[in-house]
């Protein structure tokens, strides 16, 4: 059924089937009601600017943090934030969907040349070279990217699917729809210019340069690295060639009551199979909706001849009524014309075989010869006499206009003659065809 639907929808074209079926990632992040940002150990309701702190993990699900194995510290680290979320949005039993800004180094960046690639072959692309990007990680990994960036360099984000999974589910238990997940510095960013952006956090700082809303650059180091001279020389370079530049730094967590936005470009985000499965069963819905008037546009195609025939000859037929009634009177008056005709017709009609002119003709054309016999019938002519030429005659007659079908009736001696030949001007088989047809 799911292939049937896409292939009816296919027939659609792409820009009409996006903005009627929307896009998944988009659709979720306009329902967000409440946004939240992880900064240490405090939980940041950024609509409201109150917060909570996290509770430590241990203290969540009773297991001794010494026990924890890293799966199961992810859980509880999302349990924990989970747990903090509700004690933040328990004030009203209206359904929340939540957008969570976690930390910069819960992501890993990396950055190609894709030139001229875009959309899903970009994505595609991307994820074909996973391994060779991140050779020394094996878990499972999703990927953020944008669509396309016209100077081909593009900053791909991945972080563990099974984290995202582990916090879909722990703010599940609490009622809350987690729709999507993305470093919290893209919360810092107005999509609007060249930006650059700094968080420090304690443990890790991170700078991300962005051009409306698209990353240009990420780089990533541990607080710890940078008591080190060269690691602290590096870090320096790469930023010095942004000295000039104005820098908004956030390095706690009231950094983003002031400065943070919910506006985070969908392309950067990452959103949990749950929340795709419940964005993905409303596109469902409206795609069934598009199917049915594509084959009810498909059926209308199909019948519009049919339909347009059964119109046509409705309105044919309303038409000749019309007419019908309308000439009436002239049918009538036709009617008597047509009497007329038929009754005077065999007399008005009949030919007129202009015998004067008949004789006229054959006198000049006999001229000088001896003709012994004539007699004209139906405008058949038949004429004898003696000629010391009768091929001569003979050829006259044919050349005349007035004449056709002149032959030689009998055999011709050397002297003697018998020519038959027809008026041109009259027609007595036309005359008895449509007059008297029983006798022909």
């Amino acid at each position: 059924m799911a292939d049937f639907l896409n292939q009816i929808t296919a027939l659609i074209p792409e820009g009409v089937r996006g903005k009627v079926l929307g896009n998944s990632g988009r659709e979720l992040l306009a329902a967000v009601t409440d946004t939240l940002v992880v900064f240490g150990d405090g939980l940041l309701h950024l609509e409201t600017g109150q917060s909570e702190k996290l509770i430590n993990a241990a203290e969540v699900t009773n297991i001794e943090a010494s026990n924890v194995g890293a799966a199961k510290a992810t859980t509880s680290n999302a349990a924990a934030i989970a747990t903090a979320a509700r004690r933040l949005l328990n004030s009203t039993e209206t359904p929340r969907t939540i957008l969570l800004l976690l930390a910069p180094s819960e992501f890993a960046a990396t950055q190609q040349d894709m030139l001229g690639m875009t959309g899903t072959n970009l994505r595609s692309a991307i994820t074909l070279q996973r391994d060779s990007i991140l050779p020394a990680c094996e878990d499972t990994l999703a990927l953020a990217t944008a669509n396309e960036n016209p100077t081909g360099r593009v900053i791909a984000l991945w972080t563990h699917a099974d984290q995202l999974s582990d916090l879909f589910d722990a703010f599940a238990q609490y009622g809350l729809t987690l729709a999507a997940i993305a470093p919290r510095i893209l919360a810092l960013s107005a999509h609007n210019k060249t930006e650059n952006l700094v968080d420090d956090d304690g443990c890790h700082t991170t700078f991300v340069r962005s051009r409306q809303g698209v990353l240009e650059q990420w780089l990533q180091i541990k607080n710890d690295e940078l008591e080190e001279k060269a690691y602290a020389e590096q870090w320096q370079a790469e930023l010095a060639q942004f000295e000039s530049e104005a820098m908004q730094r956030a390095d706690k967590l009231s950094s983003y009551t002031l400065t943070g936005s919910r506006s985070i470009e969908p392309d950067f985000a990452f959103f949990p199979a749950g929340s795709l499965a419940i964005s993905r069963k409303a596109q469902r819905g409206r795609q069934f909706k598009l199917a049915a008037a594509v084959l009810a546009g498909i059926l209308l195609v199909v019948a519009l001849p049919f339909i347009t025939q059964t119109l046509e000859l409705q309105m044919a037929t309303a038409r000749l009524d019309s007419n019908r009634a309308m000439s009436a009177e002239a049918h009538e008056d036709q009617a008597v014309v047509v009497d007329f005709e038929n009754r005077w017709g065999p007399i008005n009609d009949f030919p007129n075989q202009d015998v004067a002119t008949a004789m006229f003709r054959l006198q000049e054309v006999l001229a000088g010869e001896q003709l012994s016999s004539l007699e004209l019938s139906e405008g058949l002519i038949r004429i004898q006499g003696t000629s010391s030429d009768p091929q001569a005659i003979l050829q006259r007659l044919e050349q005349d206009p007035m004449f056709t079908e002149v032959v030689f009736s009998r055999a011709t001696s050397n002297t003697r003659y018998y020519i038959d030949l027809r008026l041109a001007t009259v027609n007595f088989e036309a005359y008895m065809v449509r007059y008297f047809p029983d006798k022909t």
